[in-house]
């Protein structure tokens, strides 16, 4: 668990996000009030965003040539230097000024993940198919992992560096974001919620592809819980988290 911070490092993976890059840069820039480094992990985008990158001197470029928002992610936490890491798109959606609260939380709780959830934000800017799907897999995996999180697929977390290298992590994109989640539960760390805001992009065209990635995070979930030791794990998560 983190106790304390001595260094955060924000991995942001970026295709094609010219127009909310840098304003993602400079507002957790103005933000975070933490000693910090912002790590962009790019793949090869053509729209000027690794001129945008290029030209901000408080951040770290990584080229990511082989594609995929799992690769790009696990890429950048390779090289984070953080004892925490943080996990967030740069498409503008999540609200980057919580990075602290998520920070905060993780500390004040020792927590060893805290996802920022998007089902109490009242704007509602999430799509009502990709709402009803979140929702879906959230219960499947708190089902079968014995959790009690209500946005499985937030895409906004702080995440214990420690932690994240004792786990082994092989998915390549979207259902990485959930693997991440079983893995966890798997060794018993405590992974907690706030709530965050969730906007509408403003640029661009999303990477998420509804009916390929649910196939690609159900099959993730189903996978894991054949695993012998999986399965007692869970059964303690379940004595714990759902019956105390």
């Amino acid at each position: 668990m983190t106790s304390k911070v001595k260094m955060i490092s924000v991995v942001i993976p970026t295709l094609n996000e010219a127009g909310t890059i840098q304003e993602a840069i400079t507002t957790i820039q103005n933000n975070l009030t933490y000693p910090h480094e912002i790590i962009i992990v790019d793949g090869n985008s053509t729209d000027g965003t690794l001129e945008i990158v290029r030209s901000n001197k408080s951040c770290r470029l990584i080229i990511e040539s082989r594609r995929g928002y799992g690769l790009a992610l696990r890429t950048g936490m390779k090289h984070a230097k953080g004892n925490i890491i943080i996990m967030v798109d740069a498409d503008g959606t999540y609200e980057f000024k919580h990075i602290n609260n998520l920070v905060e939380h993780m500390i004040t709780k020792d927590a060893d993940m805290v996802l920022g959830t998007r089902m109490y934000d009242p704007k509602k800017a999430m799509g009502f198919f990709n709402f009803l799907g979140n929702k879906v897999i959230t219960f499947w995996f708190d089902f079968f992992y014995a959790q009690i999180l209500s946005d499985s697929q937030s895409g906004f977390r702080a995440i214990s560096h420690e932690a994240i290298k004792n786990v082994e992590l092989k998915e390549t994109d979207m259902a990485f974001a959930t693997e991440m989640l079983m893995q966890f539960a798997r060794e018993g760390y405590t992974m907690l919620e706030i709530p965050t805001t969730y906007k509408h992009r403003c640029y661009g065209k999303t990477k998420l592809k509804p009916f390929k990635s649910g196939i690609q995070i159900f099959s993730t979930i189903f996978k894991g819980i054949l695993d012998a030791q999986t399965i007692r794990v869970c059964q303690a998560n379940w004595k714990k988290n759902r019956f105390k």
